[in-house]
């Protein structure tokens, strides 16, 4: 489907890829791949798929939070390997980053303006990336995500090379497959209408028709999914409770992930409002200045640069609607690459179109950037490795969790657990991660039904972790006082309480 580059072409690509290969097999080495209360979400539905057929979390309720792909996914590996997610995900990981690499370095062959020199320093910054890195070290959706935005963008620019339907259906399909991977995949399909509509070569009856088309594939299987989550749980993606961030809050978090990411601004937290403005501001004026040049935005450079705006924004303001984590690294990794290609292709395109004064002048300057990014890039990625090459991976695979005192008092069943009593927690996923045992999630203090609901409960444990502790979850206090739960055991990172009406 896609014509890929000569492998003459791509031996830079070969080498980087299989540098990062090589990196995310070495961050994985000590404990496995980094598991987080998301990942245990994906694992124990992959895994109860494949034991009964269903597509629930460790609750046993089903999954809603999270589209289905990544689960399925995930099974569909255990079921061709025969093996269990936690011993494949640290080669899946490394494999899949290499073949990001690898497609990253066949795109930009095929940038309207090229150099070798300019491939293989953003390359560079690519296997180096220490959001990447984050990604491709734990068990998260982003690792397929952000690898059908790359082949989605591949297919788009296939498409308008030859307006060939095979290349539009393939790409509608790929965008509807990144929507359940992650809901923010809504962002690629909304990146495909406007790409559609903008278009000025196309003729008009032609054009309405490919949109047509489109529109009736790429949201088909997050419509699917959608309808699924109504069915079994008659909400469309979980219970979600209102934000109480705004949009300035969110926009300032976001700049803050930004300035860790530039050299010259990585800790300067306090410009990170006119990071993100000026950010957007830049990819605003870059869309609106090549679509009024051109009459399109067709080319690969063109679409990062319209991809990065839509998903940015898209965030903000989801966030600013929606409850839930404060905007990360994680959560804005897919715009890295887009980003990065926006940020620096210009000096490529500027150089070739100079004099030699000029030219010279943007080696010198492209250089300074690219070392001290990479330099900025390196510190972090040092800072990364000091912490797992002896711990492992931020998560319940790291020393700190697996060494925990709580923990192997758990595992090794030291209490007598009563079969009809409910086992809360801060964190039951770890609970479930750990011995098996089903637990539930300490109610929201701002969950009246919730809140109720523990204090009716007549039999039951809480298994307090200190890494654990979310300040919107009832408090110890609460529990010790309101509750009124005795004291069975305590840990120097954690402590289990019982409550038995009567007793």
């Amino acid at each position: 489907m896609f014509r890929f580059s000569s492998l003459k072409k791509n031996i830079d690509s070969l080498i980087a890829a299989a540098a990062g290969f090589f990196i995310i097999f070495l961050f994985t080495r000590h404990g496995g791949i980094g598991i987080s209360p998301d990942s245990v979400v994906y694992l124990t539905a992959a895994e109860n798929l494949q034991a009964n057929g269903k597509l629930a979390d460790f609750t046993k309720d089903a999954l809603v939070d999270f589209p289905a792909f990544y689960s399925l996914f995930l099974s569909a590996v255990e079921l061709l390997t025969g093996l269990k997610p936690l011993l494949f995900a640290p080669f899946l990981n490394a494999l899949l980053f290499a073949i990001l690499i690898y497609l990253s370095g066949n795109i930009m062959e095929q940038f309207i303006h090229r150099s070798k020199w300019y491939k293989s320093a953003v390359l560079s910054c690519i296997v180096l990336s220490p959001a990447l890195l984050e990604d491709y070290s734990m068990l998260w959706s982003e690792t397929l995500f952000i690898l059908w935005l790359l082949l989605f963008i591949m297919a788009m620019h296939r498409y308008f090379q030859s307006y060939s339907r095979k290349a539009l259906v393939a790409a509608a399909v790929i965008a509807s497959i990144a929507s359940i991977t992650r809901y923010a995949g809504i962002t690629i399909i909304a990146m495909s209408g406007i790409l559609l509509l903008i278009d000025t070569k196309l003729p008009l009856r032609r054009k309405l028709t490919d949109l047509v088309l489109f529109s009736l594939i790429s949201p088909l299987l997050l419509i699917i999914n959608l309808v699924r989550n109504y069915v079994v749980s008659e909400t469309l993606t979980g219970f979600r409770e209102k934000s109480i961030s705004t949009l300035a809050s969110n926009t300032h978090d976001a700049g803050w992930v930004l300035c860790d990411w530039l050299p010259f601004l990585h800790g300067n937290h306090e410009a990170a409002n006119w990071v993100a403005i000026g950010i957007i501001a830049v990819l605003a004026f870059i869309c609106l200045e090549q679509f009024l040049h051109n009459g399109r935005m067709a080319n690969y450079e063109n679409m990062a640069a319209i991809f990065s705006l839509l998903y940015i924004s898209f965030l903000i303001v989801i966030a600013s609607v929606s409850r839930f984590e404060t905007l990360n690294s994680r959560f804005l990794s897919p715009v890295f690459i887009p980003l990065l290609w926006s940020g620096s292709s210009w000096i490529v395109s500027i150089s070739q179109r100079s004099n030699q004064v000029i030219k010279r002048s943007l080696m010198v300057l492209g250089t300074i950037l690219f070392l001290t990014f990479q330099w900025n890039q390196l510190s972090a990625d040092y800072e990364t490795w000091d912490g797992v090459k002896d711990a492992g991976i931020p998560g319940y695979t790291e020393d700190q969790w697996t060494k925990s005192e709580a923990v192997k008092f758990i595992e090794k069943d030291s209490l007598p657990f009563r079969k009809n009593y409910t086992i809360y927690s801060d964190a039951p996923d770890a609970v479930y991660f750990f011995t098996g045992r089903q637990g539930k999630y300490l109610p929201h203090k701002d969950s009246d039904w919730d809140v109720q609901e523990f204090l009716n409960d007549p039999h039951c444990y809480m298994i307090w972790f200190t890494d654990g502790i979310d300040p919107d979850m009832v408090d110890m206090n609460f529990i010790a006082h309101v509750k009124k739960m005795k004291l069975l055991k305590q840990f120097s990172d954690g402590v289990i309480y019982e409550f038995d009406k009567n007793e």
